[in-house]
């Protein structure tokens, strides 16, 4: 019996990708600092793909449905014929879409990974709260 428990308990423990916080900055830190570059050509835009896509298998709850958003954005830019003006327009449209998503995307992970993912530049936000000492005054 015991030796059935251990088995289930190493199969889940390998079965499923970890969707934390700490697990998807350690992915982003890994595709940075070409998370932040601009993709010019197709395949310049699959590996970005490739990479929204790593860190999405990573993406807490929190954030999973605002980054399938970017992520699935990536591929229909992917997709796109640049000789198309109705693709064109279809992909300007998408990208208005996912401007909401987009800025919860880059808020969550300025605060929790410390990281600007438009420029892939480390900042330091305040990770403490502020302590306030009250004061008190004795009257004469």
């Amino acid at each position: 019996m015991t030796s059935v428990l251990f088995v289930v308990l190493v199969l889940a423990s390998c079965g499923g990708s970890e969707r934390t916080g700490s697990a998807f900055c350690a992915q982003l830190g890994k595709e940075i600092p070409a998370i932040a570059q601009q993709p010019t050509t197709v395949d310049e835009i699959s590996a970005m793909v490739d990479r929204y896509e790593r860190l999405l298998t990573k993406a807490p709850l929190s954030i999973e449905k605002d980054f399938a958003v970017l992520t699935d954005l990536l591929r229909t830019a992917e997709d796109v014929d640049p000789s198309q003006p109705d693709e064109v327009q279809k992909l300007a449209d998408a990208t208005y879409a996912a401007n909401q998503s987009s800025l919860a995307v880059r808020d969550w992970v300025k605060s929790t990974c410390a990281v600007d993912i438009t420029t892939g530049v480390n900042i330091e936000p305040p990770r403490l709260p502020t302590t306030t000492v009250a004061t008190t005054t004795v009257a004469p």
